[in-house]
């Protein structure tokens, strides 16, 4: 008997031992896993990772990249669980960062517009209780009642777009969302920055899932997606995969943001503070960065002296051998990219940042076609 113990407890050990030894893969530091943000923090960090404003001609309310979906396959083998998720513009982080599921996010926008979107989601996630919900105060409707748990998209985008709705109704949800930001976050709002939410949020609420991208000046909107167009476009194997696509993906995201995990700053792609800032953030904290969500920000930088600034930037971010950009690229800027899918005129794409980094520094990113056509 003492044989067969003495036996038992060498086997235990040797198994304890390879668990102790096996590489860990993906996983990133502990220390990461535990990072915790108080409300007084992302209060915080929003102020002190920021920097000035830029201008940009385009009111981004929502994406106008119809094939963002696209990159599902190649963010589901190549993301990395755990790290710090960096993207740009509005909503379309949400599905990115519900699908690769980081410790933390941070959304970088020359619009200081963006940044308070983002927060007013922020108020409208607390609010909400399912998908139905969140629809329903993001259009300032009454919550369909029809609506069950594990509804269709389909079928809760009919709902919310047939129910009752007032100016009434769109100020009292407001007045909740104003209530939330500056008296539970306490975020030091100015006059002016609430009545950009406030625009924002009439902006949704007037134009329903109709609403568009659109230039500003330019009257180009319909040459873009609806909202329900984008909510209902699919992966290339023809599935939904919005964040706003099943219960689980919501509700992950929702807790996200209840944690105070998904961080808005002021910031331009090629500045020289937020990223900076960020960057120290992520070093001190044990976090590499796994994803970043460039849309096709590069375009407007390349060739400028913002794109040297920019690579600087990249190259201060803390990244490792698997870290990747989820790019976009406008066929009407050139030729058609061969990952481009018919009847779509944006074409989205995951690449390696290290190997892109190593590309750059060997010279072989002469034009911006190099950015956008690669193999790694």
């Amino acid at each position: 008997m003492k044989t067969q113990f003495r036996r038992f407890l060498i086997l235990a050990a040797a198994i304890a031992a390879l668990f102790v030894l096996a590489p860990r893969g993906k996983e990133q530091p502990r220390a990461a896993a535990n990072l915790q943000i108080s409300a007084a923090q992302f209060e915080q960090y929003i102020r002190d990772w920021s920097e000035p404003e830029g201008y940009f001609d385009s009111d981004n309310f929502i994406s106008n990249e119809t094939s963002y979906l696209h990159v599902m396959d190649d963010l589901h083998a190549r993301s990395r669980p755990g790290g710090a998720y960096v993207g740009v513009g509005p909503d379309q982080n949400f599905t990115y960062i519900a699908h690769t599921r980081p410790t933390l996010a941070i959304i970088v926008d020359i619009r200081r517009q963006n940044m308070l979107q983002h927060l007013l989601f922020k108020a409208l996630f607390e609010q909400a209780a399912t998908r139905a919900d969140y629809l329903a105060l993001l259009f300032s409707r009454e919550k369909p009642g029809s609506i069950k748990p594990g509804a269709g998209l389909e079928d809760i985008l009919r709902g919310v777009r047939s129910a009752p709705s007032s100016e009434a109704m769109f100020q009292k949800h407001f007045g909740a969302v104003r209530t939330i930001l500056l008296d539970k976050y306490k975020l030091a709002l100015t006059r002016d920055d609430l009545s950009k939410i406030e625009y924002t949020y009439h902006t949704f609420w007037k134009d329903n899932l109709d609403l568009r991208f659109e230039s500003i000046g330019r009257g180009n909107a319909y040459q873009y997606p609806t909202f329900e167009n984008l909510l209902l476009e699919t992966d290339r194997s023809g599935h939904f995969q919005n964040y706003l696509a099943t219960d689980d993906l919501f509700e992950w995201m929702k807790k996200f943001e209840a944690e105070n995990r998904l961080i808005p700053i002021v910031g331009d792609f090629g500045g020289t503070a937020a990223f900076r800032n960020v960057a120290a953030f992520l070093k001190a904290n044990g976090l590499q960065v796994s994803t970043f969500y460039t849309s096709n920000v590069e375009y407007y930088l390349f060739g400028s002296p913002a794109w040297a600034a920019f690579m600087k930037n990249v190259r201060a971010l803390p990244v490792a051998d698997d870290s990747i950009f989820i790019r976009a690229y406008f066929g009407t800027f050139g030729r058609p990219h061969p990952l481009n899918v018919r009847g779509h005129r944006s074409t989205s794409m995951v690449h390696g940042i290290v190997s892109f980094l190593r590309d750059y520094d060997a010279g072989k990113i002469p034009t911006y076609w190099e950015v956008v056509d690669r193999r790694n």
